[in-house]
């Protein structure tokens, strides 16, 4: 009997047991049910049991995580995630799964944590839209816009997304102060308008900012770290700013900070390009650019950042950056360098160039045309100063020193003018090869040789020129030491030299001149007369184009031999040294204006609070920087014309950035959102109710049983 009663207690105890398990069973499979919520037009829920409460239909909160998606089509709400998780299943191969669906206006979201979805939140064909305060991780795409205005997204976290933000077919969208991270892009704004990217912090793999076929887009001080990829990459759009932002691409050697395709009026202004071999790329036949005032720099001692300018690009300035860049150009065409500071300028196939008062640079350009070279200070470590070739090429007014292993100004070709310039202390001062040349008023001192003309030179003037000191050193075109002049293997057609000062060079064969044939000029006939020779011994006591009339001209009675070829001779040698040669102004062209302000973004959407029954308006304001002026440079009259056109920015419209996702780390599904989200949806019942239910049943019958059994035994 007693044994009987024991085995009752037993089952009762093993019923008990499932009792309790039964909750965490129902609890794990009503968990795996995937479920589409809908907030509608009236305020209701559906389902009913759906994890979401709501006291007065316009402040809703999520009280548990879900499987599922949320389908928002009542205005002038705010829809409160309360730290909870809202999955899709993207990871087990559900591809159209997405989370958030907003398909009303006035909208607030905030506290979610969304993970999982091909598109975690999409706001299509609406307006007025807030996203705020939102972890949104694992997703293909992250936040999706697609035509709709009036957009912010900020104070978001999203990591491993691609992208985190997609913005497309969209105007007056703002994302600010967002965290993104991971191997996804960062945002992308396609054939959208009026979008600003602003104060985000982006550390990703795969591309920071991303804009195409879009225009008034505006990128400003973000945090950028993207080795490997391009920081902000521009194609295809009108009029974009990026403005002080600070990108680093970690010295890989994939990385650009920005890069600029197919597009126009463009400018880069006033960012911190860190760590990249391509600081900014300019490709694609973009015309009207502007990169100013950009602080470029690299760890790496021996990669130095190269601003490139390539594929037709015209009308480009390039003004008043600072830190250690080279300036590549190909096949650009009315170019403006100027005021930049640590930078070599290299290139080739280009025409229309101002390169003006850069500071610690050197330049070497080949086939370049109509180009201007003005007021540089040339003392880098390259090899050379200034070595270009191409046709009407004006090099005025620079200090080029310290090259004593290359050349000074070195020029090659047809139309060359070398004036004004302070040359010393190189291996080779002013080197010309080419024709219809002039080389006036330039001081050139203390170089190995200071004046070469070497190979087909011809139909050249050289005049006014200071030419002292030179020499000391072997010299192979001046075959010995070099000298004041040095000219190898150029046939003497049409070349005059005049009103020059040769002061103390190093003698070679005893003269301060070296050629290798006869038959140059050595003066400007009578009474302008020639060249002023430090060694000259002869006495001005007689005047006339024969020097036999009696009164002093200022002129040497008798003829100086210029080298030892007896027939080379100055017929009339200056007694006085000319005047230092003169200084003129350069042609320079005022700094392009440059303002920028940012859109203006007002979102009418209720306040984020529980007890609140009607939307309030807020407005979102962003700060516009101030008014920059930054350089455009055309040259005026004798050097060639460079005209650059360049853009006044004056936004004054109410907008926001949009952007437009490309999908790079992972592929996605970009199906439009209809009216119905298509998911498997199963109607869930409360676990409480359900595990009570079968617990007092089953304990029904077990008592049943036993009451039964024991009633029959004492009947027996």
């Amino acid at each position: 009997m007693d044994k009987k009663i024991g085995l009752i207690c037993i089952a009762i105890l093993v019923m008990i047991l499932i009792y309790m398990w039964m909750p965490l069973s129902i609890s794990k499979a009503i968990g795996e049910t995937y479920i589409t919520v809908y907030i509608r037009p009236d305020g209701g829920v559906e389902p009913s049991n759906a994890p979401i409460t709501t006291t007065d239909k316009h402040y809703y909160k999520l009280t548990g995580d879900l499987l599922g998606s949320i389908v928002i089509e009542r205005s002038n709400i705010v829809v409160d995630g309360n730290g909870h998780i809202l999955a899709g299943r993207v990871a087990q191969g559900y591809a159209d799964d997405k989370g958030l669906i907003i398909k009303a206006s006035n909208v607030v979201i905030t506290g979610f944590k969304l993970q999982g979805f091909s598109k975690a939140l999409i706001i299509v064909d609406t307006s007025s839209v807030e996203v705020k305060k939102c972890t949104i991780n694992g997703n293909w795409i992250g936040i999706y816009i697609d035509r709709s205005s009036k957009i912010l997204i900020h104070n978001n976290t999203m990591r491993d997304n691609a992208p985190s933000i997609h913005i497309v077919n969209s105007t007056y969208v703002e994302a600010n102060g967002n965290v993104i991270e991971g191997r996804g892009a960062g945002v992308v704004v396609k054939n959208s308008s009026n979008a600003y990217i602003h104060g985000n912090v982006i550390h990703s793999k795969i591309g920071g900012v991303f804009v195409d076929h879009s225009d008034m887009v505006y990128v400003g001080d973000n945090e950028v770290v993207v080795p490997n990829d391009i920081g902000i990459s521009i194609e295809n759009s009108l009029r974009t700013y990026i403005f002080n932002n600070s990108i680093d691409g970690e010295n890989e050697a994939g990385s650009c900070s920005i890069r600029v395709t197919s597009s126009e009026n463009t400018v880069i202004h006033k960012n911190l390009l860190l760590n990249t071999p391509e600081a900014v790329v300019i490709d694609g036949s973009s015309n009207h650019t502007i990169i100013s005032y950009n602080h470029i720099s690299s760890k790496d001692p021996f990669r130095v950042p190269s601003i490139t300018l390539t594929g037709g690009s015209t009308d480009v300035v390039v003004y008043g950056n600072s830190g250690e860049m080279r300036i590549e150009l190909h096949n650009s065409h009315k170019v403006v360098i100027q005021n930049n500071t640590n930078v070599m300028i290299e290139g080739d196939a280009s025409s229309l160039l101002t390169i003006c008062i850069n500071i610690h640079t050197s330049i070497e350009l080949s086939d370049i045309s109509n180009a201007y070279i003005c007021g540089n200070l040339v003392d880098t470590t390259t090899v050379n100063g200034i070595v270009v070739s191409g046709t009407n090429i004006t090099i005025h007014g620079n200090t080029v020193k310290n090259y004593r292993h290359g050349n000074g100004i070195s020029v090659g070709g047809d139309f060359i003018k070398v004036y004004e310039n302070e040359v010393t202390n190189n291996s080779q001062g002013v080197s010309v090869t080419g024709s219809h040349f002039e080389i006036y008023n330039n001081n050139i001192t203390y170089n190995n040789a200071g004046v070469v003309l070497a190979g087909p030179t011809s139909g050249g003037i050289i005049h006014n020129n200071f030419i002292a000191f030179n020499g000391g050193g072997h010299e192979p075109f001046c075959s010995g030491p070099g000298t004041g002049v040095c000219i190898y293997g150029s046939k003497p057609y049409n070349i005059t030299f005049y009103h020059n000062s040769f002061v103390n060079n190093s003698l070679n064969n005893g003269k301060q001149i070296y050629i290798t044939r006869e038959g140059y000029k050595w003066d400007n006939d009578y009474p302008s007369g020639g060249n002023y020779w430090s060694d000259y011994i002869g006495t001005d006591v007689k005047k006339g184009v024969r020097q036999d009339e009696p009164g002093s001209d200022g002129i040497g009675d008798t003829p100086y031999q210029v080298s030892i070829y007896p027939g080379e001779l100055d017929r009339y040698p200056l007694v006085k040294r000319p005047p230092y040669p003169s200084k003129s102004l350069f042609n320079l062209s005022p700094p392009p204006k440059i303002v920028i302000e940012p859109p203006l973004i007002k979102i009418s959407t209720p306040t984020p609070t529980q007890t609140s029954t009607t939307p309030t308006t807020t407005t979102y304001t962003t700060t516009s920087l101030p008014r920059t002026t930054t350089a455009s440079t055309t040259p005026t009259t004798s050097p060639p014309q460079t005209h650059i056109t360049t853009t006044t920015i004056t936004t004054s419209t109410t907008s926001v950035h949009t952007t437009t996702p490309q999908t790079i780390a992972s592929p996605t599904t970009t199906q439009g959102i209809s009216g119905t989200v298509a998911t498997t949806t199963s109607t869930p019942q409360k676990v409480s109710e359900a595990t009570t239910l079968i617990a007092v049943v089953i304990t029904v019958i077990v008592i049943g049983i036993a009451a039964v059994f024991l009633l029959r035994k004492r009947m027996v």
